[in-house]
């Protein structure tokens, strides 16, 4: 008997940690897509500004490591 009742309750915790980890992948994969646009869209302002004769202020170390790595 108790070994059923702690079977439903792990089986009722996995259904919910793999809901969660869903969830944490969509949020992820968004937020992922949403740097990916916005590293872009600040390249081309960077390049822009250049063109214009106007020299950006240095990124962040962070974002120095995203643009070499992508990561």
């Amino acid at each position: 008997m108790q070994q059923s009742a702690n079977l439903a309750v792990l089986e009722a915790t996995v259904k919910r940690v793999d809901e969660e980890n869903g969830q944490l992948r969509g949020r992820m994969s968004r937020l992922e897509a949403m740097l990916r646009a916005f590293a872009s869209t600040t390249d081309r302002w960077a390049r822009q500004m250049h063109r214009a004769g106007i020299e950006p202020e240095p990124p962040h170390p962070l974002v120095d490591e995203y643009n070499r790595t992508g990561v």
